[in-house]
């Protein structure tokens, strides 16, 4: 009788285990550490983000698996409809009417990001298998690729243009799939290879800080402003701030990526052809794209939201067997998972009450005036935003910035600071789609996006905390 094959379960790592000993420490060091004034929500909550921070940086689990992990943890902890949270013990009793629904835990993996990205994996598939992506390149890339830094500038400089316009998510998977005929001539294991496809995710991150319709952070941030004080910033002002800003990290990005990722002596860059002839599914393919473009572009004329476009995009793509069932299977169905834990943690920060106190924390005490409270609105926004989606981010600082006891002017750079703190958090995978999607291709590793994505944002930091000054004041009064 034929024994059926089976792959063994892998023996954990010794720095695996060191990391979850180190993890399992710090969590309950946290839990007993923590003030009194801190109820037990919270406090669930705080060793819930630090066990996820923990294994997201260093990798303890896979990435996906994190997320199933704390969306796991943060049902049976903090739910009282469908957890445990009444049930288990505490330091302290739950605060009163204190009601966590599991539901909302779950209904992140249908929330609007999760239906955007999708849709924006899917034309990236469509894209790829009927060879547009190559027609594109030929077009696009083609006079970047005289030599190596230019064509990092290129990919840099294209990624960040269309994010400004339409969704980073579907910015960053429609440039992935347009590098991919470079990227499969030049030798994997190349660093300049990786450099390529960082300047993916760093050019679509960083260039949506120039319209208010560029990132999630930026629409919030806007919206809440003008409905505080109707007139406060236009469309162009923020266009005045956000793109000198985007131009200047970057140039600083370009540099950054080339030292780091330079090309071997001598890389001779492939040529781009396109192909010779487009079938008829990939010029329905082509007409999908363009379709779902223009209506990203002109959401505010016909209201129908990004994540609605992008389904629309998956309906044509799949009903009119653009792709097929296998296409569908291959796409990288863990990086919606891997979203999904980062928009959980966001409803478990905000719904447990510790987002809340920290961004209430008593800023307007912080010596060195307003500078001061810029510095720690964009710090807050930065870390808070690394390890939870930078929407919610921006959803719970925002009105706490424009609460302050400020003048309006004031009140209003704060809040811009605060929602471009949020667009420069980029150290994680999970920090935003566009880093995703340049983890899921296989050749940037989580410690690699850890290092020059965190330095990319303390960068982003520093320019938002000593040049503000420059450039707000003028344009907001």
């Amino acid at each position: 009788m034929t024994q059926l094959a089976h792959n063994p379960i892998p023996r954990p790592k010794r720095s695996q285990v060191v990391m979850l000993v180190i993890t399992a420490v710090l969590s309950v060091a946290v839990y007993f550490l923590l003030p009194a004034s801190i109820n037990e929500l919270q406090r669930r909550m705080a060793c819930v983000f630090v066990v996820a921070a923990m294994f997201w940086a260093f990798e303890v689990l896979p990435l996906y698996a994190t997320s199933l992990l704390a969306i796991a943890l943060m049902i049976l902890l903090l739910a009282t409809d469908g957890g445990l949270a009444e049930v288990l013990p505490g330091l302290s009793p739950l605060p009163e009417g204190a009601a966590i629904s599991y539901k909302g835990f779950l209904a992140a993996f249908g929330s609007n990001i999760i239906i955007l990205f999708m849709g924006g994996f899917l034309l990236s598939a469509a894209l790829t298998k009927h060879q547009i992506d190559r027609a594109i390149a030929a077009k696009i890339i083609r006079p970047f690729t005289k030599n190596p830094m230019m064509l990092m500038y290129g990919v840099l400089l294209i990624s960040a243009f269309f994010s400004m316009w339409m969704s980073n998510t579907a910015t960053a998977a429609m440039m992935i799939a347009i590098l991919r005929p470079i990227l499969k001539q030049l030798p994997l294991d190349d660093a300049y290879h990786r450099g390529l496809v960082l300047a993916v995710p760093f050019g679509a991150n960083i260039g949506g800080v120039g319209t208010p319709i560029g990132t999630p952070p930026n629409a919030v941030a806007y919206a809440a402003i003008n409905a505080a004080a109707p007139g406060t910033i236009s469309f162009l002002q923020w266009m005045m701030i956000g793109v000198p800003l985007a131009l200047i990290m970057l140039a600083l990005v370009g540099q950054l990526l080339y030292r780091t990722h330079r090309p071997e002596p001598g890389l001779a860059l492939p040529t781009i052809e396109g192909p010779k002839r487009i079938s008829w599914y990939g010029r329905l393919t082509l007409s999908i794209l363009i379709a779902t473009v223009v209506l990203w572009l002109t959401g505010e004329w016909h209201g129908i939201g990004p994540g609605t476009v992008a389904l629309l995009a998956a309906v044509a793509l799949t009903a009119l067997s653009v792709l097929d069932k296998h296409d569908v299977d291959s796409i990288d169905w863990n990086i919606l998972i891997l979203m999904w834990g980062g928009l959980a943690m966001g409803v478990g920060i905000e719904q447990s009450g510790l987002g809340s106190l920290v961004a209430s924390a008593d800023l307007a005490g912080l010596p060195g005036g307003v500078l001061g409270l810029s510095a720690a609105v964009v710090v807050l926004s930065i870390v808070l935003s690394t390890f939870m989606s930078n929407t919610a981010t921006a959803n719970l600082l925002v009105p706490i910035v424009l609460a302050l006891a400020l003048a309006a002017p004031e009140r209003a750079q704060l809040a811009v600071l605060c929602a471009l703190g949020c667009s420069f958090a980029m150290a994680m995978p999970v920090s935003t789609p566009p880093n995703a999607i340049a983890f899921a291709t296989g050749e940037v590793r989580a410690s690699t996006l850890f290092k020059l994505g965190g330095l990319v944002s303390i960068i982003s930091g520093l320019v938002l905390i000593f040049g503000y000054k420059l450039v707000l004041p003028l344009v907001l009064g």
